[in-house]
């Protein structure tokens, strides 16, 4: 009976390290696995971080045009306004019956300035003109 137990005993203590041998393979298999995950994450997260900081930086440059924009804007309203209070102070009817040509003449410079800077305002290059020379 001594043998027969001695036996099994190390029957059983073979068994136990052959399964601790597997069961250590399996967790070193595990962290590994873990591990190549991680510096994947890791990887994931920068190029992450990297296009948020891209859109913050083109939401930026989109608020530095909008209040430029806002700005012009501004200007042309005063503009507006001004010549509005010129013109409502003008007879251009007396000054038409005075001298014709001089009032042909100057509407005629005052429609090229105007035709000047409609195509320069409207035209579509001039924020990549703007964002090329940044």
């Amino acid at each position: 009976m001594g043998i027969k137990l001695s036996l099994i005993l190390g029957g059983l203590l073979v068994l136990t390290i052959a399964s601790s041998a597997w069961y250590i393979d399996y967790q070193a298999d595990q962290i590994s696995t873990l591990k190549g995950n991680q510096i994947v994450l890791e990887t994931q997260i920068e190029e992450q971080n990297a296009s948020i900081d891209r859109y913050l930086e083109q939401q930026k440059a989109q608020e530095q045009q909008l209040n430029q924009l806002e700005q012009e804007k501004r200007q042309a309203m005063e503009n507006v306004n001004r010549l509005r209070k010129t013109f409502s102070n003008l007879d251009l009817d007396e000054s038409a019956l005075a001298n014709p040509t001089d009032l042909q003449a100057r509407i005629n410079k005052g429609s090229a300035r105007v035709m000047t800077e409609l195509e320069k305002i409207t035209n579509p290059e001039q924020f990549n003109a703007q964002s090329n020379t940044n």
